[in-house]
C-alpha cells in the first residue's frame, strides 16, 4: 500500500513540475511590452499556454488579439479591433488554428452584426475597456 502511494505521489509531482514549466514558459516567452514609434504592445500570459497582445497604434486605434488558453496552434483565435480608438470593438476577426492553416472563419463588424451578435460585441467591449484601464496611452 505505501509503494503505491509513494509512486501515486511521485506522478503527481511529475504532474506539477510539467504544469509550472508549461506555465513558466508561457510567461517567459509572453509577458513583454514593445514600445516602437508606430504602436506599443504589451503581452501577457493567461492560463498555461495562451495570452493577450494588446495593441495601440500612433492613430489611436487599438488591436486586441487573444491566443485561447490551450494555444493557438490547437485552437482558433480573435482579433478585436478598435479602429477609430472610441473604446468599442469595430471588428472581431476569427481564424482557425494552425491545424486549418489559420484560415479565416470569420468577421463581424459592428455596423452590421452588432444586433446578431450582441453577447460578443459587448463582452469584446468590456475587455478592451478593461485593457484600455490596465495600460494607459503613455502619451
Amino acid at each position: 500500500m505505501k509503494d503505491r502511494l509513494d509512486m501515486i505521489g511521485l506522478y503527481l509531482a511529475i504532474i506539477a513540475v510539467a504544469l509550472g514549466g508549461t506555465r513558466g514558459c508561457n510567461m517567459l516567452f509572453n509577458n513583454r511590452s514593445l514600445d516602437k514609434p508606430a504602436y506599443h504592445i504589451e503581452s501577457y500570459s493567461t492560463g498555461l499556454t495562451g495570452h493577450i497582445e494588446f495593441t495601440r497604434y500612433f492613430d489611436g486605434s487599438i488591436d486586441v488579439k487573444e491566443y485561447p488558453g490551450l494555444g493557438h496552434r490547437l485552437f482558433d483565435s480573435e482579433l478585436h479591433q478598435d479602429i477609430n480608438g472610441d473604446g468599442l470593438v469595430d471588428r472581431i476577426r476569427k481564424n482557425g488554428s494552425e491545424l486549418k492553416m489559420n484560415q479565416l472563419s470569420e468577421i463581424l463588424v459592428r455596423e452590421t452584426d452588432y444586433q446578431t451578435n450582441k453577447k460578443r460585441f459587448d463582452k469584446a467591449d468590456t475587455q478592451l475597456q478593461d485593457l484600455i484601464t490596465k495600460y494607459p496611452s503613455k502619451k
